[in-house]
Parts: C-alpha cells; structure tokens; sequence
C-alpha cells in the first residue's frame, strides 16, 4: 500500500511539476508577446508624436507668414504713418542677406521700407513679447553692418502682431519701439504718437 501511495504521490508531482513547468513557459511566452506589443506601442508612439510635433511646428510657421503676409500690402501705408514728412519708394518682405564678411551670418528682416532718408524695419512675430521686442532692438543694432547703404538713414522700428498687450505696448513705448497690430480694417501703429 505504501509503496502504491509513494508511486502516486511522485506521479501526482510529476504532473504539478509538468504543469507548473508548461505554466512558466506559457507565462515567458505572454511576457514576450506583451513585449513585443509594448515596443511596437512605443513605436507608434514615438513616431505619431514625432509627427505632431513637426505638424505644430508647421502651423506655427504658417501663423508667422499668415501675420506676415497681413502687413505686407500695409508696408508703404505703414512707411507714411510713421515717416509724416515723406513717403516709401521701396518696400520689400522676407529680405535675407548674408553678413559682408562672415558669409555663415545671415539677417532676415520681415519688412523693410525705404524712404529717401527714412527707413522702416517691422519684426513680425506670431505672439510678441517683450523678450521678442528686446531681442529685436539687439538685432537692429547689427543692420549697418549687413545693410551699409542703409546706414545713413534714420531707422523707425517696429514689431507687428495680430494683438499687442497692453504691457507690451508699455514696454515698445519705453523703447521707442513701435507697434503694428490689426485694426478694423487692415494692420495699423497702434502706439503712433506716444513716444
């Protein structure tokens, strides 16, 4: 009887053994698969938000050439407002040029109109701020050394947005910035006067 009890238990072990073993590798082989699906998950991932953030980027970039391409027919309108005692001859948009004599130096100005003594130079900006309007004023201190045969000329600044904050607003007439934003009707100074 003990020797039949003894066969049954080692039998009974085997088969929880066996069991227990086919368990394991059922349980390697869902791990694996989870795996494989969690890496395929994170592949799509990644590359949907590697998608989405090039598409944002996009976008952003259409919204600046969207407000670029609003202030561009105002350019000459613009020239005379803030000029008063003389009109623009030239006005052009998206100006890039290279340094004279660090060609890996570029400028970019996003409007520039040209009077016989007056110039007009507009940094368009999605969002405007006064960072944004500090670093520009940085950026014009640099215009004689890519745009010499400007150089004699009595440059009026400016910084245009679809809305101005009115902090910003405070900030442009402290540094004698002015501000171009839309009107009613088409882009307009907004501050003309108040400095």
């Amino acid at each position: 009887f003990q020797a039949e009890a003894l066969a049954d238990i080692r039998a009974s072990n085997a088969r929880t053994d066996a069991a227990l073993l086919a368990m394991q590798r059922q349980a390697e082989q869902d791990r694996r698969a989870s795996a494989e699906r969690f890496r395929q998950w994170d592949e799509r991932y990644e590359k949907d938000r590697k998608d989405f953030n090039k598409r944002l980027a996009e976008i952003s970039d259409s919204m600046g050439t969207l407000i670029e391409d609003m202030v561009a027919p105002c350019g000459f309108q613009l020239a005379h407002a803030i000029f008063v005692t003389e009109d623009a001859d030239t006005c052009a948009i998206r100006i890039k040029r290279r340094h004279p004599t660090s060609p890996g130096e570029m400028m970019e100005l996003d409007l520039l109109a040209i009077g016989p003594t007056k110039l007009l130079v507009i940094e368009v900006k999605r969002r405007m701020d006064a960072a944004k309007a500090a670093e520009y004023r940085q950026k014009l201190a640099r215009l004689p050394e890519f745009f010499p045969e400007l150089s004699r000329k009595a440059v009026s600044p400016a910084v245009a947005s679809v809305y101005l904050e009115p902090s910003v607003i405070a900030f442009l007439n402290r540094e004698k910035l002015y501000g171009i934003a839309l009107g009613e009707d088409a882009m307009q100074v907004i501050n003309l006067g108040q400095f």
